[in-house]
């Protein structure tokens, strides 16, 4: 019966509750750092995106990029302006193609042979040049130039070569690609 006596007087006198709810603080405490480590109120940060990156963000953000342009495609490379308003692009095409076995040039295309005559994509400009198809006419983009396109409008990259004289034909035996690299300049 003193043991009893002693232990109902422990939690009774003011160093016996003291020392209880020291404790029950202190496990408190220990249950709240558990249930903030398991379940944290923000995310960590990371320096890996997230998995769905590419579809979090929109595909109207982008302002640079690069993209190929193969000699024997007759419809070319598509590209899009995906800003939301009229913004101008600048292209800069490295690399070399063929548009005849015994042609290699780059975008500017060949300069020691006469411009391309009436029945090419683009008369009167190097043949094997990199050129674009914007609203149905083609224009000269050689290695480097500026486009500056409306909104969601799309133009096909392509070879000055005589494709649409004849159905594409003259695109069989091109041979290479162009690297193409573009920055939005109005973007930012």
């Amino acid at each position: 019966m003193s043991d009893n006596k002693q232990q109902s007087g422990f939690w009774t006198s003011l160093s016996g509750v003291v020392t209880a709810l020291g404790g029950g603080v202190g496990v408190a405490a220990i249950i709240a750092a558990v249930i903030q480590f398991t379940h944290p109120s923000t995310p960590p940060q990371s320096n890996t995106p997230p998995a769905n990156a590419a579809t979090s963000s929109p595909v109207s953000q982008e302002t640079e990029g690069k993209f190929t342009v193969a000699a024997n495609s007759s419809l070319g490379q598509a590209f899009v302006n995906k800003q939301s308003s009229t913004r101008t692009f600048h292209f800069f095409a490295t690399g070399k193609w063929a548009y005849t076995p015994d042609f290699d040039n780059g975008a500017d295309g060949n300069n020691n042979r006469r411009s391309a005559t009436k029945n090419y994509n683009l008369p009167s400009y190097p043949e094997g040049s990199l050129i674009v198809r914007q609203k149905g006419e083609y224009l000269f983009i050689g290695h480097e130039q500026t486009l500056t396109l409306d909104p969601n409008e799309k133009v096909y990259f392509t070879i000055n070569d005589t494709g649409d004289s004849n159905n594409g034909e003259a695109f069989n035996d091109n041979k290479g690609y162009l690297k193409v690299e573009w920055n939005c300049e109005d973007c930012k």
